[in-house]
């Protein structure tokens, strides 16, 4: 008779993923003596987010949730389950007990897809009222870019650029008509949508004052990172904090077809235009 022998790597990784159910469900009966994020960064997918919330977690007064990402707000990206059903209790689970933070320390999430999703500032605002908002954006031309390039390496992509480019509206038809926030269009193919950032922030103004919402981008923190960094300090209400880590959020500007980049100027030209008048500011995208 045989006997079925597992690899010790796999053993192991089965023992480490209950002890992390374990732990979340600690997490869970204690989710009311949790505390809730006072500020949220939002950056568009391939904005330098992870880079920016790398920074700010290493200021001593902050504390993040302990996965990179909650995907509450946004319901998740798994189409079997839906992370916003979970409740109130679940998304508190993500956080740090109140009694384990010093006076004048605060909570924060981040993600890349609460700015796109048309349903997460409303949620948010029902849940954090006075929760403060971060949009860290980039050039939408670079990270239109970058965004396909991932996806064609994950093989969820098949088309070139360009028709990609000029099929979006095309492939996300069906979800905005349905409110499909879950397809694969919509999670995957988004590479100009994601991009129309006034419209974004325009959503989020509907449920927050502007007082309570900071605009920068990617470029200007790596022109400035430590200015960048002592401006959120201030407007999350923390003691400014000088890193000596901190270096310049790499993005490059991503070289491709000539073809490309011009109907991508195109596309954004004006859209960039605007939310410059919006913002007060340009880019200099």
């Amino acid at each position: 008779m045989k006997t079925s022998i597992q690899p010790l790597g796999r053993i192991e990784q089965l023992f480490n993923r209950k002890q992390q159910q374990i732990k979340f469900q600690y997490r869970l009966l204690t989710a009311k003596q949790r505390a809730l994020p006072s500020f949220i960064v939002l950056g568009a997918r391939h904005s330098g987010t992870a880079a920016l919330v790398k920074y700010l977690r290493q200021h001593p007064q902050l504390h993040h949730t302990f996965q990179s990402q909650t995907h509450y707000f946004d319901g998740g990206l798994a189409k079997n389950q839906d992370n916003f059903d979970n409740g109130e209790s679940w998304y508190r689970a993500h956080f740090p007990l109140r009694k384990e933070l010093a006076p004048g320390q605060q909570c924060f999430e981040s993600s890349t897809f609460y700015s796109f999703h048309p349903l997460a500032a409303e949620r948010i605002k029902e849940l954090l009222p006075g929760v403060k908002i971060i949009f860290i954006l980039r050039n939408p031309i670079d990270r239109a870019i970058c965004h396909y390039t991932d996806e064609k390496n994950a093989r969820r992509e098949y088309l070139p650029l360009i028709k990609a480019l000029q099929m979006e509206e095309q492939r996300l038809s069906w979800s905005l008509t349905t409110q499909d926030y879950r397809s694969d269009a919509f999670l995957h193919a988004t590479y100009k949508s994601r991009g129309h950032y006034k419209e974004q922030i325009e959503r989020f103004l509907r449920y927050f004052d502007r007082q309570h919402i900071k605009i920068i981008s990617i470029e200007e923190f790596n022109k400035s990172p430590l200015k960048i960094l002592e401006q959120l300090y201030q407007f999350i209400g923390i003691s400014n904090f000088h890193n000596k880590s901190v270096t310049p959020l790499q993005r490059n500007q991503l070289i491709h077809e000539t073809e490309v980049r011009r109907y991508l100027n195109h596309y954004f030209s004006e859209r960039n235009q605007s939310l410059y008048e919006f913002c007060g500011k340009s880019f200099h995208w």
